[in-house]
């Protein structure tokens, strides 16, 4: 059964009661009730909310409902194409989701989450070179909230693509741009391990480790090195200290699957 949600959810009702100085008990009016009109825009963006809610709750038709409502009533506003071009993209209708998201661009050409959304879809169609373009696009808006995620894949087709280098320097470029994004550590940290560095790729795990205390995958890459190592008590803790964190996750599977191999006790 659909939860619906009603643009009446966001109208607020102001209650209101006039009183006066009084010496004797007299019968009061009924509260008086004032509604507040809404502007076009400010419709457009309940009804926005509610598809990107519906979008969320995985009703792709209630979604697009609502956002097709909320583009008739704000016309010019870029975010509704482009959240209506996602929508069509989760749906698989990869035709019209690139339809509404260049129509987002038509109107604000340095909308970097249309740019983002664009490069997504070229990656899905192997098309890197597309993809890459994109996210540069994305990235020259000095005003992109997330910067980071368009630096990380950046890394990530250049190190498809065999460009160590330069994909070690996006990666960094991606925790400049925000200390906290984990992706990038942990990525960073497999190219260093790819090119035979384990020595930095080890200490670039306990950074993480102490950054990210719950942080499963640096946990069990720096387990793996040490059983590599044939260092068996230093791989033992570490893996151990992964399952632990979460014995139900892929990782804490993983964790249990190697300390199940090599006898280590949970």
């Amino acid at each position: 059964m659909r939860k619906f949600i009603t643009l009446s959810s966001i109208v607020l009702i102001l209650n209101s009661c006039a009183t006066a100085p009084q010496e004797r008990k007299q019968i009061q009016p009924p509260p008086v009730e004032e509604t507040k009109t809404f502007t076009k825009k400010e419709k457009a963006d309940g009804f926005y909310k509610i598809g990107v809610s519906y979008l969320q709750l995985g009703d792709i038709p209630l979604a697009l409902n609502y956002l097709f409502k909320a583009k008739e009533l704000n016309p010019e506003d870029p975010k509704i194409y482009n959240m209506i071009g996602y929508t069509f993209y989760v749906r698989g209708d990869i035709k019209q989701a690139k339809k509404y998201i260049n129509k987002a661009l038509k109107i604000d050409p340095k909308f970097s989450e249309a740019y983002m959304n664009l490069a997504t879809i070229a990656e899905e169609e192997g098309n890197l070179k597309e993809a890459k373009k994109y996210y540069m696009k994305a990235l020259e808006n000095p005003l992109f909230l997330n910067p980071e995620v368009a630096y990380y894949k950046l890394a990530i087709i250049e190190e498809k693509e065999g460009n160590l280098t330069l994909a070690k320097r996006h990666l960094t470029l991606a925790i400049r741009n925000n200390i906290d994004f984990a992706p990038a550590y942990i990525e960073l940290a497999k190219l260093l391990e790819k090119e035979g560095k384990n020595e930095e790729a080890k200490e670039l795990y306990y950074r993480i480790i102490k950054r990210f205390p719950n942080l499963q995958e640096a946990y069990y890459r720096l387990a793996v090195i040490y059983l590599n190592e044939k260092n068996l008590p230093l791989a033992e803790k570490f893996i151990r200290k992964c399952y632990k964190i979460n014995p139900d996750s892929i990782w804490g599977i993983k964790a249990q699957e190697v300390m199940a191999k090599y006898g280590f006790k949970k």
